[in-house]
């Protein structure tokens, strides 16, 4: 009974703790011009490096799982994990998907199977992050030392932090758990100050990179047999015909960057044509148009109260110019969502 009547008065805390909007979206309606998102006809890219034109806006869903853990790693090299906002993020993951959902709806076929695969992300991460915020509630507080100094709650960043640089270019599910584990007990002390924080920490971490290790291991089993391998790299068609094979995920941004330093455009990437969704993070207080981009939405970043993450897009034939205004205000580029 006292557990159910915690668990409770954690949620309604959480509630009025956090009513503001997680997510902003630029508008009630679609943003984006229909002519910015017609599909390429007859697109030079080679057929098997073409992806479905949609799968930009998709993607962000899915890298948002990204992006939450770097804020985590962040906050917990001077904070521990039992204040991190974890349900604001929730809200983030599910507020954004409605938004890019409700701009492409009607435009393009319905790509059941990454539909599919954010549900299977969301909701998962959905119950860790729910999970997490009750116990960190109810139990983490008692032990909360507010900055991490604990070897355990040292552990915790470092940890984060390696995860984060290896989820950037690589599944989740490849992480190595296992041995991370083994670090744990193998290098964190069993006494020293804050005993119960120690203790308490060594045991929630168990079970979080236990549970992971398992999860992961079906998780990798099931998306090889639906989805088969992804490829490294991406067609992009420069203005010239040229046929280049960039690298994914978080190179992608820093390789086309540097195109548009040379002096290219682009005229196709994986096959398209159509918008592509770009991240930046900008001071809480500034303004958030660019030339040749529309606003989609702006989050908060829970870790930096300073800073807010806008997402924008642009016709792929814009990205060079876009890019290289960002570099010249000095604008932090966190993703180019290469479809």
């Amino acid at each position: 009974m006292l557990t159910l009547c915690s668990l409770g008065l954690s949620m309604i805390t959480f509630f009025f703790k956090n009513r503001q909007p997680s997510t902003i979206p630029a508008s009630k309606d679609p943003v984006i011009p229909k002519t910015w998102l017609e599909t390429t006809k007859n697109p030079v890219t080679p057929a098997k490096d073409i992806r479905p034109a949609d799968q930009t806006f998709l993607t962000f869903p899915e890298w948002f799982l990204v992006f939450s853990p770097e804020e985590q790693a962040n906050y917990f090299k001077q904070h521990t994990a039992t204040s991190f906002p974890y349900m604001k993020h929730t809200a983030q993951i599910w507020k954004s998907y409605r938004i890019v959902n409700q701009q492409i709806k009607g435009n393009f076929p319905t790509n059941w199977g990454y539909h599919f695969m954010i549900w299977v992300i969301g909701v998962s991460t959905t119950v860790e992050y729910t999970l997490k915020s009750c116990y960190e509630t109810i139990v983490g507080r008692l032990t909360d030392t507010k900055l991490a100094i604990t070897e355990e709650d040292q552990f915790n960043a470092r940890f984060t932090q390696d995860y984060v640089d290896f989820i950037k270019d690589r599944p989740w599910y490849e992480f190595d758990f296992k041995s991370r584990l083994k670090d744990l007990w193998k290098n964190t002390s069993f006494s020293g100050p804050h005993f119960f924080r120690k203790w308490e920490r060594k045991y929630i971490l168990t079970s979080e990179l236990s549970i992971k290790y398992v999860y992961g291991k079906l998780i990798g089993i099931g998306t090889k047999q639906v989805y088969g391998q992804a490829l490294p790299t991406t067609a992009v068609v420069l203005d010239d015909d040229s046929l280049h094979y960039l690298p994914r995920y978080n190179k992608f941004a820093p390789a086309v960057l540097a195109l548009a330093q040379k002096g290219h455009s682009f005229k196709e990437i994986a096959g398209n044509n159509s918008a592509i969704l770009i991240t930046v993070w900008v001071p809480a207080g500034n303004g958030t148009g660019f030339d040749n981009a529309i606003t989609l939405f702006v989050q908060p970043i829970s870790s930096a109260p300073s800073m807010k993450r806008v997402a924008i897009a642009t016709p792929v034939s814009s990205l060079s110019e876009v890019l290289l205004q960002l570099e010249k205000e000095h604008i932090q580029v966190e993703h180019v969502f290469d479809f």
